[in-house]
């Protein structure tokens, strides 16, 4: 299992590595990728 794939910030290498796992080059096509970066109910950052 990759934890991180491609460029960008760490959360963006992270949906990279999920989208990956699931067969999709694209993470916005992904749940699992969309979940990380917090669009589909999954981990969000909260601003300060």
């Amino acid at each position: 299992m990759a934890d991180k794939k491609g460029k960008g910030s760490s959360t963006a290498q992270k949906a990279n590595a999920k989208a990956a796992e699931e067969g999709k080059k694209n993470p916005r096509k992904s749940s699992a990728a969309q979940a990380e970066l917090g669009k589909k109910g999954g981990k969000t950052q909260k601003k300060s």
